[in-house]
């Protein structure tokens, strides 16, 4: 399956100010005391098993968890918030 993906300058420019170069996306499961539910995960280093296809642009490493649920094959990696609260936001997946 091909994955058609997005990274905002301001992504490439984040992660280089913070000599990263690997964005791996998970699911995580999550549970509250009555619900479980399924959140997304963002980490900065290699991925601990197989589960996971490799995307390469313009010197990142994006590892995809293959279980993802996408919309429609296509990611857009943008930032949001502000400062030290600055973190990388994914649209195209059906968990948001």
């Amino acid at each position: 399956m091909a994955i058609s993906i997005k990274v905002d300058e301001a992504v490439q420019e984040w992660m280089k100010k913070k000599g990263r170069t690997i964005i791996t996306v998970s699911l995580r499961a999550t549970r509250t005391c009555c619900v479980g539910s399924v959140d997304v995960d963002i980490s900065y280093k290699n991925p601990q098993n197989n589960n996971y296809m490799l995307i390469q642009h313009n010197g990142l490493f994006i590892y995809l968890d293959k279980r993802l649920p996408l919309r429609k094959n296509e990611l857009h990696l943008s930032m949001m918030g502000k400062s030290i609260f600055s973190s990388i936001h994914i649209e195209g997946l059906m968990v948001q």
